[in-house]
Order: C-alpha cells, then sequence, then structure tokens
C-alpha cells in the first residue's frame, strides 16, 4: 500500500508546476491583450558567455531590436533570448509592446511567449498524475 504522503507530495508538487505554468500563461495573454504589435528589426547583439552545467561556457547572442510603436514612437530593446550565431542584421522579427512602455517589448513569436508556460505544465504534470494515481490507490 502506497504512503499518503507521497501522494500528497506528488500532487504538491505537479500542482506548484500547473500554478507556475498558469501564472506565466497568465502574463502572456495579459501581453498580448495590451495590443502593441510591430515588425522590428534586429539592428545589432549583445554577446554573453553563458554557464553551462558541464563543459566549458558558451558565446552567445542576443538581438538589439528597433521597431517603431503605432505612435510614431521609435523604441530598442534586447531580446531575452540567445542564440549561438547571431542572426542577421536587419532581419524582420514580430515584436509585442506595452504601448505604456514600449521599451520592455519582447519578441512575439510562438516560442518566446508560450514555451516558459508550456514546459512548466507539461513538467509537472506527470508528478501531479502520479500523485493523483497514489492518491486514488492507497
Amino acid at each position: 500500500m502506497a504512503d499518503p504522503a507521497l501522494g500528497w507530495a506528488l500532487v504538491a508538487a505537479g500542482g506548484a508546476g500547473q500554478a507556475v505554468g498558469l501564472v506565466l500563461a497568465r502574463r502572456a495573454l495579459r501581453e498580448l491583450a495590451r495590443g502593441g504589435r510591430a515588425v522590428g528589426r534586429i539592428v545589432g547583439h549583445h554577446e554573453a558567455m553563458v554557464e553551462r552545467a558541464k563543459g566549458a561556457p558558451r558565446r552567445f547572442h542576443f538581438p538589439v531590436i528597433e521597431f517603431r510603436t503605432a505612435s510614431g514612437e521609435v523604441a530598442t530593446f534586447r531580446a531575452a533570448t540567445g542564440r549561438l550565431a547571431p542572426a542577421p542584421l536587419g532581419t524582420a522579427v514580430p515584436v509585442a509592446y506595452d504601448p505604456q512602455h514600449p521599451a520592455r517589448a519582447r519578441l512575439a513569436t510562438f516560442a518566446a511567449t508560450w514555451a516558459f508556460p508550456l514546459l512548466a505544465s507539461l513538467a509537472s504534470l506527470p508528478f501531479l498524475v502520479a500523485g493523483l494515481f497514489v492518491l486514488s490507490h492507497g
């Protein structure tokens, strides 16, 4: 017979991961609802050495993006996600921004918007299911 404490611990871990996924998804939806959308251009790169758990650090290139808001203001921001190879300068990219704070913009790609909410939810789902299974068969 399974220990109910184990079941509750798994449910708590899985529930916490689901909550994180929901908070991240809510933030993404709120940003999308604010409505600032534009097409930006990569105008530069910020290089940073990123430490890895194993092996030597790697150099990542974070694009610097410039775009024009609906009101005509020109804004620039650095993307939160980087790549091993720099994207070509002048590349057009979709941008989402808060009209009240255009400098807090972000890339509006599917991966940039939904990767972390999906990852949090999918990674924690097995813990939630296992905990519910243990509790129902205990």
